[in-house]
């Protein structure tokens, strides 16, 4: 399975240095500031959006389940870095091709990945149309991850099911204790935040 891995980074990241547009459109992005804060974006956009108020107050629990999972599914990774160490690609091959900036924290698992699928799992499951084009932009952001070096593709398929995993726990946790969220929601909304 290592060795798999190892060979689909090296193919994966052996596009970078072709052409320099390529390069430059994957390190766009790879970028912590274009996609997770697109991503970011469109699940906030959930939370004023939707034809009904019943429409809007669903959008509104994909938001919660987006933010709720994706701070927890950060967590988690943190917690399995303090007791797992895998180093980066460019660490452990100095012949690495990378785009940009040597990020410091263990490989494994992608803690970018956690969070964009953390998010497109909280999106996804409450409004299908939103999660599927949330999920187009964290595959192509996690993908981009690989190819500019910062991480092996096991590491962004173990981040990707921790998020999508700590998100479903929690949407089921709040989905128990939905009459104090509709409570907290009713305050929020008398506020006018709603």
């Amino acid at each position: 399975m290592i060795s798999a891995d190892v060979r689909i980074f090296h193919w994966l990241n052996g596009l970078v240095g072709r052409s320099s547009l390529f390069d430059n459109v994957v390190n766009l992005l790879a970028s912590d500031f274009f996609l997770p804060v697109m991503i970011t974006m469109a699940a906030f956009a959930l939370w004023f959006v939707g034809k009904t108020p019943q429409a809007r107050a669903l959008n509104q629990r994909a938001f919660l389940y987006a933010a709720i999972g994706a701070g927890f599914a950060n967590l988690l990774v943190r917690i399995v870095n303090g007791h797992l160490y895998r180093a980066r690609p460019f660490i452990a091959m100095p012949d690495t091709e990378v785009l940009f900036y040597r990020p410091h924290d263990p490989s494994f698992p992608s803690n970018a990945a956690a969070f964009a699928f953390a998010i497109t799992a909280g999106v996804f499951l409450v409004n299908r149309r939103w999660g599927m084009v949330i999920a187009a932009g964290a595959v192509l952001f996690t993908v981009a991850r690989v190819i500019a070096g910062m991480h092996y593709p096991l590491d962004i398929v173990s981040g990707a099911l921790l998020g999508i995993l700590t998100t479903w726990v929690f949407a089921k946790a709040l989905d128990v204790a939905d009459p104090l969220l509709q409570r907290m929601l009713a305050v929020v909304r008398w506020f006018h935040l709603a």
